[in-house]
């Protein structure tokens, strides 16, 4: 079985090999003919990738000024007790 994967693996690999050597024989005779080559741009997986970060980002400063506005509001001297009095009394 683990030939088997080793097997399949190494094909792969080559493919993979045989495909990049074909896209820089390609490249090279575009610049050999004086074509420009082709803007490149950020894959879908680091677009989905960044979006996501600005998500998460934008939401954690979202909650940061809930948590803020609320602090704010809820500060009152009755509310700042502290010791056995703090717990489960008003």
């Amino acid at each position: 079985m683990l030939h088997h994967h080793s097997t399949l693996y190494s094909m792969r690999v080559e493919e993979l090999r045989a495909e990049a050597d074909r896209e820089r024989r390609w490249r090279a005779q575009d610049l050999a003919n004086g074509r420009t080559p082709p803007a490149s741009s950020p894959g879908r997986g680091r677009v989905l990738a960044a979006r996501g970060i600005a998500a998460v980002g934008r939401g954690a400063a979202q909650v940061a000024r809930r948590l803020d506005a609320g602090a704010a509001v809820d500060v009152a001297p009755n509310r700042l007790r502290r010791g056995p009095d703090a717990i489960g009394r008003p």
